[in-house]
Parts: C-alpha cells; sequence; structure tokens
C-alpha cells in the first residue's frame, strides 16, 4: 500500500480495530514464543484493514460525488 498524506487515519481506524478484535489474545505478547508470529499476523490484518478501509473510503467519495453531495475536504 502506497501510504499518502491523510493515510494515517485508515492506520490509526485499522490498528484500532485489530487491537480491539485481538483483546483477548494479548497476552500472547508476553509469550516469547508467540510474540513474533502474533506480531507478524497483527502487521498482516493492520495493513489489510487499512487498505480496505480506505478502498471503502475512496468508493463513497466516489459515489457521492456523482450524485453531487461531495464535501471539500472528504478524502
Amino acid at each position: 500500500m502506497k501510504v499518502n498524506q491523510g493515510d494515517e487515519r485508515f492506520f490509526a481506524l485499522a490498528i484500532q480495530t485489530v487491537l480491539h478484535s485481538n483483546k483477548h489474545r494479548l497476552y500472547l505478547l508476553t509469550d516469547t514464543g508467540e510474540c513474533d508470529s502474533f506480531l507478524r499476523e497483527m502487521s498482516d490484518e493492520i495493513l489489510h484493514r487499512a487498505q480496505a478501509f480506505k478502498r471503502i473510503t475512496e468508493t463513497a467519495v466516489r459515489e457521492l460525488d456523482h450524485e453531487g453531495f461531495y464535501r471539500e475536504g472528504v478524502v
């Protein structure tokens, strides 16, 4: 994913979502045997979710733009 200015919000939302969805597994971060694989798994999930959030937002803005509802500064 090419990171552009403004993409931070997608990553912030993705990080929050992944941490929340894995809250019952965060103890694995203290387990030396599981920590690395768990971090890699969460990193991959964060990247995929950030890409999905960006794609969803861009699609919604395009659709709203076609309907004449575009507001400056949405994207």
